[in-house]
């Protein structure tokens, strides 16, 4: 896939690319690398887990890295719903509310992972 179709998959995904390449200093070869690395990242799946086990002080803490992480790429859409999550798991809610936003956290991950993967051949 040429840079222009990279670029286009990725927003199409909620992605700011060129802020996310302007990061990374204009390296694409680093800034698609580290994409790539974010497929294997543990913490999504350490927030499911701990929604699971009601263990808010790690849903809080994984949900926070995964922000992190997607602010740092540039995934902005992932970036927005894991704050959301986060300030949700902050202000105590919890039930159905708190699952609205975990939902939302997921999508917006497995929108950006599939964008990725189909952006970047990972």
């Amino acid at each position: 896939m040429d840079q222009l179709a990279i670029k286009q998959r990725l927003e199409q995904a909620g992605a700011e690319y060129d802020k996310g390449l302007e990061r990374f200093k204009g390296n694409t070869e680093l800034y698609h690398k580290f994409l790539r690395k974010f497929l294997a990242d543990g913490s999504y799946v350490e927030f499911e887990q701990a929604l699971a086990a009601r263990d808010m002080a790690a849903a809080e803490k994984s949900v926070h890295t995964l922000k992190g992480t997607a602010g740092n790429l540039s995934l902005m859409a992932l970036f927005q719903a894991a704050d959301d999550a986060v300030q949700a798991i902050r202000a105590g809610k919890q039930g159905s509310e708190l699952q609205l936003l975990a939902k939302s956290v997921e999508e917006e991950y497995n929108t950006s992972c599939t964008a990725i993967r189909d952006a970047l051949d990972a």
